[in-house]
């Protein structure tokens, strides 16, 4: 065999493992990049989701304030349970479940826990706040804005709301201090 035939073999052959390599290698970028796009569009999909979702919480606690209960809010709050349910992280649908648990229990029993209840949907609202946007806010701050009997019964609240946390395990962050 004379030394072009083994230089065309050899040149042949480096080129074909070089071009084996470089596919895998792009290949398994592409999976990777894939992937990534993938999480980032299932996760934009629940921010975008769940964005709106503290607002509307809080919108229909006032509605049910204000409304001592009565009116067409029962709509609204299924609405609210199912998007929880959909695209809520794990704390937020645990919180909602919990509300709806005791809805059913204390519907049973016509007990209603006025600062646990509302205590809930600011909870609520707190967490998934969190969830879309990484900031803590104290979920007092609502109670202040919008009870104007707060400075009277923030002790009831106060108790109500860190109760749920702690049962929750939520973030201590969410304690009313």
């Amino acid at each position: 065999m004379s030394d072009e035939l083994k230089g065309a073999i050899i040149t042949a052959i480096v080129t074909g493992i070089i071009s084996i390599i470089g596919f895998v290698v792009i290949y398994n970028s592409m999976k990777k990049n894939f992937k990534n796009e993938l999480e980032k569009e299932k996760t934009s999909v629940h921010i975008e989701k769940m964005s709106t979702m503290p607002y509307f919480i809080l919108e229909l606690l006032e509605k049910m304030n204000k409304s001592q209960g009565q009116g067409d809010i029962l709509n609204d709050f299924i609405s609210l349970m199912n998007t929880v349910y959909a695209y809520g992280s794990e704390k937020a649908i645990l919180i909602a479940a919990t509300m709806q648990k005791e809805n059913y229990e204390k519907a049973k029993t016509k007990q209603f826990e006025k600062y646990r209840a509302i205590s809930l949907y600011t909870l609520l609202a707190t967490q998934i706040k969190y969830d879309v946007t990484g900031i803590v806010v104290s979920p007092e701050f609502w109670l202040q804005m919008k009870l104007n009997d707060y400075s009277v019964s923030k002790s009831e609240f106060k108790k109500a709301n860190n109760l749920i946390v702690k049962e929750l395990n939520l973030k201590s962050e969410f304690k009313v201090k």
